[in-house]
């Protein structure tokens, strides 16, 4: 499987059978247990995990200036392309929730794969498969959270552009989340990439990356610079 196509759909990427990922929950709890596990020495949630966590609070952000246009007196000329884009952010942060819990699973797989047994040749074998298996994954799933943080963004700069003018300040609160989830995450598929043995995996996944790291920059200036510009004209 390619890094782009693992990268589109968390539904290709592995988890524990029959779905037994111990995370799904993982945003019932209550914020502070959030905020102390990140702190603590467990080494889940880890960086991927952080960076998908800001991608959903700019969700969030731009979920509410979408809310906050819809039956908008003066702006009911968008109210069929606002709507279009708060069910984009909604299902994206909804996709990101996903992603939290699989970044977590991904590296309790890998670092089960490093446990493995190997007094064995065959032993040595399957876990070098294993490792591989899911050193690929552990790194193909902070690049769908940044992948889908960029596309975020997209939807987040048309919000900006046509949004309820009172509150597109939070477009660009909204945009610096996402970017910031965008390179964050990128930090965890970097620091797996080394030990990717499939020469064309590591390229695609490299190509992508770079692609990200390009079009979320600059997605994230251009809502800044909106904002800006129509916070001018209030």
């Amino acid at each position: 499987m390619s890094a782009a196509s693992a990268g589109n759909s968390p539904a290709r990427l592995t988890t524990r059978e029959n779905g037994m990922n111990p995370y799904l929950n993982f945003y019932e709890k209550p914020f502070n247990e959030i905020l102390d596990l990140a702190a603590s020495k467990r080494h889940v949630p880890g960086g991927g995990s952080v960076a998908a966590m800001s991608a959903a609070l700019g969700a969030t952000m731009g979920s509410m200036v979408a809310n906050l246009t819809l039956h908008k007196q003066n702006y009911e000329a968008v109210q069929d392309e606002i709507r279009g884009l708060l069910n984009t952010m909604t299902d994206g942060l909804n996709e990101i929730k996903a992603l939290t819990a699989l970044d977590m699973d991904s590296f309790d797989l890998l670092l089960s794969a490093y446990r493995l047994p190997r007094e064995t040749n065959a032993q040595s074998i399957r876990r070098q498969e294993e490792i591989q298996k899911y050193t690929v994954q552990a790194s193909n799933v902070p690049l769908r959270i940044s992948s889908l943080a960029n596309d975020l963004l997209v939807t987040n700069k048309r919000i900006a552009e046509i949004g309820n003018g009172s509150a597109v300040n939070d477009c660009a609160v909204a945009a610096i989340l996402l970017e910031s989830a965008a390179r964050a995450a990128i930090l965890s598929v970097d620091v797996n990439l080394p030990n990717i043995k499939d020469k064309e995996v590591k390229e695609d996944i490299t190509s992508v990356r770079n692609r990200i790291l390009t079009e979320a920059r600059v997605s994230c200036e251009e809502t800044v610079r909106i904002v800006s510009n129509r916070d001018k004209k209030l």
